[in-house]
């Protein structure tokens, strides 16, 4: 079998019929069974790797994608991943991308943040249940409720009533996080960063905002002392043997790939347009507001901890690749261990995968169309969350052979769709990150809250199960 992505081995990938077989440190009776399967076509791997090309081409119901990087779990352990695609395409040509690419993965950067902040609630350095103004050091309250306290478990599970507005994140030397919840500041932007309802109680009223994760992120700044992506990198990415960052200004550069659309002259999308990077192209900005400033990198030594943690994209700015969304992956189903040494406790990783919010049969205790507006066909896509978690159910959705149950998180920003997806009953998950689409995704509807070409990665995968568990 392969090894872990946890083992923090330098990766070394062997590449046969397409198909990533993993480590060169793998057993070798491994690649001589691959070499007889294949040659006699019998790896389900080359059928898969038929089916991943055809859909980076585009299909009748899908656009064209840039790229695609894919892994699959079994049980536990990684047994194959596949990259295909354009990592860049610059001037001096086109580079192909592979498997160790570090990509923007959007919201799923949520799920490894959440793991940092239960890793502190392990270590008592914080509270689910406490009131967070105690670790902010000034006071969150929703003025209408002046009496309700906003929680640490609110802030990940969505239900702080803390709401985006228009905006979520303040560029370098522009203001302070704690100025969104400022009356006489430019960004209080007239309340709108807290909800208005009155029946939207905090801790009971579920919408998803991305703000939440600026101010966990601060949070985490001031309890540790530390700079919100060097306490990510020291304390959480490399434990975990992941090879990303949340700057990817201390990437190498030809370890990163842009997010793609295809787009005309005027911004619009346009399917028979040319392919543009709308991140991490040939300019990477290693926070935000980082391009207006004359010297950024004196900007971070002179940044004051606590002060305004949103700069580094807490909500969806990890750049990683889907062996880094396997190790999230792989800690949830080992019940917190890393190489059988325990990381988080069985209690923390229970916490964050069992229900902390569902939505009710009445339907009016929460928003599930995620950032989307109610009555869209994104309406059914959050219904139950963990701790950062996003409980599924495939069955609902329309995928008739899915386990009840899926687990993990799903991203979506600068032409990137990623997901991060487990089954806790049998160990088995798919992380999936696609750098773009050649058209707007919202013109192939499915027959779930998801997009269609999601829906057609996922059901590759399932259908792969279907096969392997037969054997």
């Amino acid at each position: 079998m392969l090894l872990s992505a946890q083992d923090g081995m330098l990766r070394d990938w062997v590449n046969l019929s397409g198909v990533v077989l993993g480590r060169l440190a793998q057993p070798m009776r491994l690649l001589l069974r691959v070499l007889v399967l294949s040659a006699a076509g019998l790896v389900t791997g080359v059928s898969a790797d038929a089916a991943l090309s055809v859909l980076l081409k585009g299909t009748s119901v899908t656009p064209a994608l840039s790229g695609i990087q894919v892994a699959i779990l079994e049980r536990g352990r990684v047994t194959e991943s596949y990259a295909y695609g354009f990592a860049q395409r610059e001037d001096k040509g086109i580079e192909p991308l592979r498997i160790d690419h570090n990509i923007r993965v959007a919201s799923v950067s949520k799920l490894l943040v959440a793991v940092g902040v239960m890793r502190l609630v392990d270590q008592g350095q914080i509270a689910l249940e406490q009131d967070v103004s105690k670790y902010l050091g000034w006071e969150l309250r929703n003025p209408l409720f002046p009496d309700r306290a906003v929680t640490l478990r609110m802030l990940l599970d969505h239900t702080s009533s803390v709401r985006d507005g228009t905006r979520y994140f303040i560029a370098a030397g522009e203001g302070r996080l704690q100025d969104f919840f400022d009356p006489n500041s430019k960004y209080w932007d007239a309340g709108a960063h807290w909800s208005d309802q009155i029946r939207e109680i905090p801790g009971s009223y579920f919408e998803y905002a991305n703000l939440n994760f600026g101010l966990l992120a601060e949070i985490i700044e001031r309890v540790t002392g530390q700079r919100f992506d060097q306490f990510m990198q020291n304390e959480v990415i490399a434990p975990l043997g992941m090879t990303g960052s949340f700057n990817p200004c201390t990437l190498p550069r030809d370890q990163l790939a842009a997010g793609f659309r295809k787009r005309n002259a005027n911004g619009e999308w346009d399917s028979e347009g040319s392919w543009h990077a709308q991140v991490d192209g040939e300019r990477v900005s290693c926070f935000y507001g980082m391009a207006a400033l004359k010297a950024p990198d004196q900007f971070l030594t002179y940044y004051s901890l606590g002060s305004n943690a949103t700069l580094f994209s807490p909500q969806g700015g990890y750049r990683g690749n889907v062996m880094d969304l396997m190790a999230l992956l792989q800690l949830l189903v080992n019940e917190g261990q890393v190489n059988a040494a325990s990381y988080l406790t069985r209690e923390s990783v229970s916490n964050m995968l069992k229900p902390s919010w569902s939505l009710n049969e009445r339907g009016d205790n929460g928003r599930s169309a995620g950032e989307a507006e109610p009555g869209s066909p994104f309406d059914g896509l959050m219904t139950s969350y963990g701790l950062s978690v996003h409980r599924i159910s495939p069955q609902d959705w329309g995928f008739s052979n899915a386990p009840e149950l899926l687990l993990g998180h799903l991203g979506e920003a600068y032409g990137v769709l990623s997901h991060a997806l487990l089954d806790p009953q049998t160990g088995d998950g798919i992380a999936t990150i696609i750098t773009g689409t050649a058209d707007d995704p919202t013109a192939y509807p499915g027959h779930s809250p998801l997009y269609r070409v999601e829906e057609s990665v996922i059901q590759w995968w399932l259908e792969k199960q279907t096969v392997n568990n037969a054997r």
